[in-house]
C-alpha cells in the first residue's frame, strides 16, 4: 500500500466560489508546473522545495484566450509554452528570461480545442477538437507553426492525445469510445491502427509507460485498461500493432476516470476521476499474464479531480500534482 502526504495546496478564485481547474503539467525539469481553467489564465508555478515545500506563483497569462483553457503544456526543451481554449484557438508561449509570453496564435479548428501536446522531438504539436479532427502543426527552426495534417478519425469530439515518449507516434481518445494511433509516413500523418470499442463509453485519457511498450487508457466506464505492443524487438512502435492484455475495474465509484499519469520512475499509475478520489496502482505479473493492483486512495479534494500528473524529474518523481473543480492545485508525496 502508498501512504499520501498533502504537501502543498494553492486555490484559484475565492473558497465560496471557486475557479474550476482543468489540467496541471508540469516543466520537464520538474521546477515548474503549469495550470489552466476556467478562469481563461494560465498560471506558471515554482516548485520550490524548501523547509516547507510550496508553489509560487511567477506569472499568470490571462489576455490570450477569450472562453475556458482546457490544456496547457510545455515542450520537452522548455522553451515553448502551448495553451488550448474553448474559443478554438492554441496559444504558443516562448521563455525569455526566465518568463514565458505569447508569441503566436494558431487558429482552424472549428470548435473547442480539448488537448494540445508536443512530440517527443518538439518538431510537431498535436491538437485535438470537439470538432472530431486532429491536427498536426509543424514547428520550424524560427519557432513558425505550419500545418501539416489534419485527420478526422473519430465519428465524435476527440477529447485527448497523447505521445509516445520516444517515437513520433501519437494515440488520441474520443467521445466514440475509440482510440486510434498516428504515425508520420515522411511526408503525412496516416492512422496506423483503429481500436474501436476501446472502452464501453467516453475514452477521457491515456498515458505511455517509459519505455513506450505499454499504454494505459482510462474512461467513462470507470475501466483502467493496458495495451501491449505485439512485436517488442522485432518493430519499431510505430509499425507495431497493440492488444489489450489487463483490464481493472474500479468497482467502488459510478464516475468516470477522466485522468491517468504512468511515472515513468517507480513505475505507479495515478488516476483520478468525478469522485474527487485520486487512486494510485501498480502493473505487476509478467508481460503474458500483467494485472493492475490498487495501492490505495486519497480523497482530499471537495470536487471533481480533472488531471494528475506525476512530476518527471527523477529526484522528484515521487510528487503527484493534481487539478481539480474545486479550484485547488494540490501537491501530494506518494511513498510506497
Amino acid at each position: 500500500m502508498v501512504s499520501f502526504r498533502e504537501i502543498t495546496l494553492q486555490r484559484i478564485g475565492e473558497e465560496s466560489a471557486p475557479s474550476r481547474i482543468w489540467m496541471v503539467s508540469w516543466h520537464y525539469s520538474g521546477n515548474f508546473l503549469a495550470s489552466c481553467g476556467d478562469d481563461k489564465a494560465v498560471r506558471i508555478w515554482t516548485f520550490n522545495q524548501d523547509s516547507k515545500p510550496h508553489l509560487d506563483c511567477r506569472t499568470t497569462l490571462d489576455d490570450s484566450h477569450t472562453r475556458t483553457i482546457r490544456c496547457v503544456n510545455f515542450s520537452h526543451c522548455g522553451k515553448l509554452l502551448a495553451s488550448s481554449s474553448f474559443d478554438a484557438s492554441i496559444v504558443i508561449y516562448q521563455q525569455e528570461d526566465g518568463d514565458y509570453s505569447e508569441v503566436n496564435k494558431l487558429e482552424g479548428h472549428e470548435s473547442e480545442v480539448k488537448w494540445c501536446a508536443f512530440s517527443p522531438s518538439d518538431e510537431f504539436l498535436a491538437t485535438c477538437s470537439r470538432d472530431k479532427s486532429v491536427w498536426f502543426w509543424q514547428v520550424d527552426e524560427d519557432d513558425d507553426f505550419n500545418v501539416s495534417s489534419i485527420l478526422q478519425p473519430h465519428t465524435q469530439d476527440v477529447k485527448f492525445v497523447v505521445w509516445h515518449p520516444n517515437e513520433d507516434l501519437l494515440v488520441s481518445c474520443s467521445y466514440d469510445f475509440s482510440i486510434r494511433f498516428f504515425r508520420y509516413d515522411g511526408e503525412d500523418w496516416v492512422t496506423q491502427q483503429k481500436i474501436d470499442k476501446a472502452h464501453d463509453g467516453t475514452v477521457w485519457s491515456a498515458a505511455f509507460d517509459a519505455d513506450g511498450h505499454r499504454l494505459i487508457t482510462v474512461g467513462e466506464d470507470h475501466v483502467i485498461q493496458i495495451w501491449r505492443r505485439e512485436n517488442v524487438g522485432a518493430k519499431s512502435a510505430t509499425a507495431d500493432t497493440w492488444k489489450s492484455v489487463a483490464k481493472y475495474l474500479v468497482e467502488d465509484t459510478r464516475w468516470p476516470l477522466y485522468s491517468v499519469s504512468w511515472n515513468h520512475v517507480t513505475g505507479l499509475v495515478a488516476t483520478a476521476g468525478g469522485d474527487s478520489k485520486i487512486r494510485i496502482f501498480q502493473v505487476a505479473g509478467s508481460a503474458d499474464d500483467e494485472r493492475i493492483e490498487p495501492l490505495g486512495v486519497w480523497s482530499g479534494h471537495d470536487g471533481e479531480v480533472n488531471c494528475v500528473a506525476w512530476c518527471p524529474a527523477a529526484d522528484k518523481a515521487n510528487i503527484l500534482a493534481s487539478a481539480s473543480d474545486d479550484g485547488s492545485v494540490r501537491l501530494l508525496q506518494v511513498e510506497l
